[in-house]
């Protein structure tokens, strides 16, 4: 049901007039995820969209992240954002398990925070960094909405840090990733840059978010020439170039990792 209604885009009239209730609710409420992987934990309405504490946000992703997560591994939530992911990521692995969650901006890190707090998530160690080709400090740069601030080549006044997954991994070996979900607004090709010892000794696997033509063809070229074989959410083997596919699973284990990903 809150499938069907969501469905509607918010520009839309009907979609405008499905979300005016949304509007009157507090931003500092406190709700309970009502469907969805993260079902029944504590979500604050006001640190994104409506669609994740309704549970209808990216129904396809959340499928695919519960077919690949098991119990007992360390697994990464690169750009957490106000921390849906790694909500979902620390319950699917378990007391047993670890969840690496890595997000610069500061008010979203905050969110995050608060998420990991009034979820009681124990498993869960949050690094306020974002993750690039090489480790240094970089210009960052605040979108409209907290969802859409990214590293950035002009000059602005507020700077983060930033970390190549092999630097990290080289003074935190025992937080090894058995996946990756990576969502970074554009810099996704310089996170993969920054894990070639990572990729060629390791082979995580990889859920990807990408942004636009270039990134498409970077993340095509690093992945392929690291073993990966890609797929789209659906389990579909992609043969050509990431034309229409803006999320992306990739593995090195492609016959065995399909069968999982297509699994109902």
């Amino acid at each position: 049901m809150l499938r069907s209604l969501t469905r509607f885009r918010p520009e839309s009239a009907l979609g405008f007039l499905l979300r005016v209730p949304l509007r009157l609710i507090p931003k500092t409420y406190v709700a309970t995820v009502r469907t969805g992987i993260n079902e029944g934990a504590k979500w604050v309405v006001g640190t994104s969209t409506h669609g994740l504490w309704l549970g209808t946000y990216e129904h396809e992703m959340q499928e695919m992240v519960s077919k690949l997560v098991t119990k007992g591994g360390v697994v990464w939530d690169v750009g957490a954002n106000a921390g849906f992911y790694t909500l979902a990521l620390s319950r699917l692995v378990g007391a047993s398990g670890t969840v690496c969650a890595f997000e610069p901006f500061a008010e979203n890190v905050n969110n995050l925070m608060r998420h990991v707090r009034i979820n009681h998530l124990n498993n869960t160690k949050v690094i306020q960094a974002a993750l690039g080709k090489e480790t240094e400090l970089a210009s960052f740069e605040i979108g409209d909405l907290n969802s859409t601030g990214h590293l950035s080549n002009n000059a602005t006044s507020y700077f983060v840090p930033v970390l190549s997954i092999d630097d990290f991994l080289a003074r935190f070996p025992e937080l090894t990733p058995k996946l990756i979900k990576i969502d970074v607004e554009g810099a996704e090709s310089a996170v993969l840059a920054g894990a070639k010892t990572l990729l060629t000794q390791h082979g995580p696997e990889i859920l990807l978010a990408l942004h636009g033509d270039t990134q498409m063809k970077a993340c095509q070229k690093i992945l392929t020439s690291q073993g990966y074989t890609l797929f789209s959410l659906s389990g579909s083997k992609i043969k050509g170039p990431l034309i229409e596919h803006d999320e992306i699973y990739a593995t090195r284990e492609p016959d065995a990792q399909a069968d999982k990903a297509k699994r109902t």
